[in-house]
């Protein structure tokens, strides 16, 4: 692309980051505008910073959500040759279930180099007796987002486009972002929940899911033997154990309150909950010594952070693509593309839908050059 392009991304989180990378990449200008930015790692309401992150695909039949998952596992595989290990890891993953067939409709077996199944023996869960296994990756998410920020700030001859700028602003519609920007034509809305109130945009089908998560100092955690991701879902609750890569750090959780943000307060009894049930499938979390069938085990776990989240979800699915509504702002007319509603899936589909919107930037750069 010959010439520079002036694009606004609307929202700093992962998805907003990522999009503004691809962006840059491609050769446009970026600035990103948003409440929340990637320094804000106690702002409840910016689900980014917060988040256990792994890739664990649950698109099943969905093709276009295989789509994305895929093209981001194929990145994150070769970010791990250039991220260190306590940043982005391989490691083994171990999903408990409660019916063998579960994941006949996973279609990530060859992508990941095939997928075990077998009855867990031992189970540590009596109502999901079943186990599949495979390696898959693990994100430390405040890392990681450290290194998409490095990078969209870079100036280096990498890219042909300047390093990106990042304006902090409460923003009650998109036509008031493009204020920070006057030679935008295009705006990326990547707000998230936001999306339920910006008032040119107001979607119904934006609805916030709470998760309360415990963060964890495991430093076995820190050597490949013992780093270990695990999930399951099923009548006992949702329990899943995500090392933040391989930094010693583990997120625990949790809980998946739909349409609740009654309380961002940590609940001490979930968090209670929370730690039982993690010695329960992986007593491998308790420090040499301690007996994990003692009552009292799970107390001995150094407990670094309760966290409460909102992931930002959309009936539906995510949103991804142009709007076929120009917005008016300052007396021009702005093109949307929107990026948002992806829920609790930020991260494993990040760079698949930063490729989409390349590419829907690219077509609308083309159709604005046919107008010309």
């Amino acid at each position: 692309m010959a010439e520079t392009k002036d694009v606004l991304v609307v929202g700093a989180g992962v998805l907003g980051l990522t999009c503004a990378l691809e962006l840059r990449k491609q050769g446009y200008r970026v600035t990103i505008v948003a409440r929340d930015l990637p320094v804000d790692l106690s702002s409840q309401s910016f689900a980014s910073p917060w988040a256990g992150a792994n890739w664990l695909s649950f698109a099943n039949t969905n093709e276009v959500e295989r789509r994305r998952d895929a093209h981001s596992y194929k990145i994150f595989q070769q970010l791990t040759e250039v991220l260190p290990p306590h940043v982005l890891a391989f490691m083994p993953f171990a999903i408990y279930h409660s019916k063998k067939d579960d994941f006949d409709t996973y279609w990530f077996g060859q992508l990941c180099g095939g997928i075990n199944t077998h009855d867990a023996t031992p189970t540590a869960l009596p109502s999901a007796p079943y186990l599949y296994e495979f390696r898959s990756l693990c994100l430390n998410v405040p890392l990681y987002l450290q290194w998409l920020v490095s990078k969209l700030e870079e100036d280096c001859s990498d890219f042909t486009a300047p390093p990106v700028r990042f304006v902090r602003a409460y923003l009650p519609s998109l036509a008031s972002a493009a204020s920070y920007f006057s030679d935008a034509k295009l705006i990326v809305n990547a707000t998230g929940l936001g999306s339920q109130s910006l008032d040119d945009v107001r979607d119904p089908a934006v609805y916030p899911i709470r998760g309360q998560t415990v963060l964890v100092w495991i430093p076995q955690f820190r050597d490949s033997k013992y780093t270990k991701c695990y999930s399951s879902i099923g009548k006992h609750g949702a329990i899943y154990i995500i090392p933040r890569a391989r930094s010693g750090e583990v997120v625990l959780g949790g809980t998946f309150d739909v349409r609740n943000t009654n309380s961002l307060l940590p609940n001490a009894a979930v968090t209670e909950r929370i730690l039982k049930d993690a010695v329960k499938v992986a007593p491998e979390l308790l420090a040499q010594g301690v007996d994990p069938n003692s009552p009292d085990a799970w107390k001995s776990i150094k407990v670094l952070r309760e966290n409460v989240g909102v992931r930002p979800a959309r009936e539906g699915g995510a949103r991804v693509e142009l709007d076929q509504h120009s917005i008016q702002a300052d007396g021009r007319t702005v093109s949307v593309i929107h990026a948002y509603g992806i829920g609790p899936a930020g991260y494993q589909a990040s760079h698949g839908i930063a490729s989409e919107v390349g590419q829907l930037a690219n077509e609308w750069q083309r159709r604005s050059n046919a107008h010309l």
